[in-house]
């Protein structure tokens, strides 16, 4: 066979190139520090590479999620470290104003002052934000306050609402391994709403309500002032967005104050609010026997029913699951009642005490009982996330170790 000097020639330009290119990636390789610079070098070692890096990726994001936790619990236990340290000044208000001997009035509205700085001061830590503006005592409601005083008014009632919780009822959760979740924080309502109490005011509440209450009730006994408590029930759903009932109306029995009970028809429709489903309630309750007698309103998130009526007389009961009312409002299939209290076992006609003495320090040591028990509270929120802030740290070092791991298999 022949061969032609143009085809020696490009045997030998060919033979250069491949060395050019060869030596070219030899050098590629030595500056990137990589063997295999694209899949088609290794496509076994391409695929496993890709795995890698993507555990790599998730593993970051865990550590990213632990640095999430890590500043949410902190800031939470910083701000139950100054609610503890504010429940103690007022305890110290508290037996104080148990001086009765030696208190003037003057001096019991010094302390009233005082208490209502230190409740306010309170609101604000439970509602404390993070860099990020977030609500840590929210939980999936994090853009939304978890307490306010609602001062609205519902006739035939002449008192404000109060102090409501408005946050989330879902505790956020934070993946930081394969198969590990930690919560970033705790629920307001589970740290400053549900306290144990032997409180009047309590007693319509299944025997607990909200430290803020607590301090409420210490600072209108200072004042002089021991209100009677309107029977009540409130359910234990998350009603903000409302309950659709487009499928068909609904209906429950009522009795308020020991009288006949009445069924309450709510009409069909997609009641998109709290406030909206309240409106239909309340609307069937005053086309009723009931007019007059008990309202629906609305206390943060949830439903509640109140007597007109205050006083040990009051008392509520909400009957007749049949269409699944009690259900999706949250009340006892089986039936729910509440009853009211009275300040004193002698009450005048305008409702205050006849023996103010009495009643006072009656009223007084029960907030000190209170505010014992939500400092428990409060501690018991505080080791909860001295836990989570362990866990976080344990986890992130085994991360770390891990990256560090994978990263060299990479390498290699």
């Amino acid at each position: 066979m022949r061969i032609s000097t143009a085809w020696f020639q490009q045997m030998g330009v060919n033979a250069m190139q491949n060395q050019t290119n060869k030596l070219s990636k030899t050098q590629l390789q030595l500056s990137t520090g990589l063997k295999n610079l694209t899949p088609a070098d290794d496509p076994a070692a391409a695929t496993r590479t890709l795995d890698l890096n993507g555990t790599i990726d998730k593993t970051m994001q865990y550590q990213a999620n632990i640095g999430f936790g890590l500043d949410r619990n902190t800031i939470q236990d910083s701000a139950l470290t100054n609610a503890v340290n504010a429940l103690q000044s007022v305890r110290t208000l508290a037996v104080q104003g148990l001086n009765i001997g030696v208190l003037l009035e003057s001096d019991k509205q010094a302390l009233a002052q005082q208490a209502k700085q230190a409740l306010d001061n309170l609101v604000g830590i439970a509602n404390t934000q993070n860099a990020n503006g977030e609500y840590i005592f929210s939980g999936n409601l994090s853009d939304v306050p978890p307490f306010k005083f609602d001062t609205t008014i519902v006739p035939p009632l002449s008192q404000p609402t109060g102090y409501v919780y408005q946050g989330g009822v879902t505790q956020r959760v934070l993946q930081i391994s394969p198969d590990r979740q930690v919560a970033d924080g705790d629920l307001g309502f589970a740290v400053f709403e549900d306290i144990p109490s032997v409180s009047l005011a309590a007693t319509a509440n299944q025997g607990k309500q909200s430290v803020f209450q607590v301090l409420n009730t210490f600072v209108d006994a200072l004042n002089g002032k021991f209100s009677p408590v309107n029977a009540s029930i409130s359910g234990a759903r998350f009603l903000q967005n409302g309950i659709d009932y487009s499928a068909g109306g609904k209906a429950f029995d009522l009795s308020v104050d020991g009288g006949a009970s009445a069924t309450i028809d709510i009409p069909a429709g997609n009641y998109t609010s709290l406030n909206d489903l309240v409106a239909a309630v309340n609307t069937s309750i005053n086309a009723s026997s009931l007019n007059q007698a008990v309202v629906a309103r609305a206390v943060g998130n949830k439903i509640q029913f109140v007597s007109a009526t205050a006083g040990s007389a009051s008392a509520v009961q909400i009957s007749n699951d049949s269409s699944g009312v009690l259900t999706d409002f949250g009340f006892d299939p089986a039936g729910q009642s509440g009853v009211g209290a009275d300040a004193s076992t002698s009450i005048n006609v305008d409702g205050t005490p006849k023996d103010v003495g009495t009643t006072y320090a009656k009223t007084v040591n029960d907030v000190l009982i209170d505010i014992d028990a939500a400092m428990k509270k409060f501690g018991e929120a505080q080791a909860r996330a001295g836990a989570r802030l362990n866990a976080l740290d344990d986890q992130q070092s085994l991360n770390e170790k891990y990256l560090v791991d994978t990263k060299t298999t990479l390498s290699d």
